[in-house]
């Protein structure tokens, strides 16, 4: 079971939807980059960067679709 991302009473729910889908944005900006210095330069680090950043974006994806429930 996920957290409640707020503590408030009467959440706004555009805030916290437009928080998440910046999320969305950021991690996968994120592992889009990384993904390309693993590839490109053979940085196993970066491969690590890349699926953390996705774990990340797909959690703020589950997020966001539990709002709209």
């Amino acid at each position: 079971m996920t957290q409640p991302a707020t503590r408030q009473t009467q959440p706004d729910t555009a805030v916290l939807r437009a928080q998440l889908q910046a999320c969305v944005a950021a991690c996968k900006a994120c592992g889009d980059e990384c993904q390309g210095h693993a590839e490109k330069m053979d940085m196993a680090h970066c491969a690590v960067c890349a699926e953390s950043c996705r774990r990340c974006e797909q959690t703020c994806q589950q997020m966001l679709a539990g709002l709209a429930a």
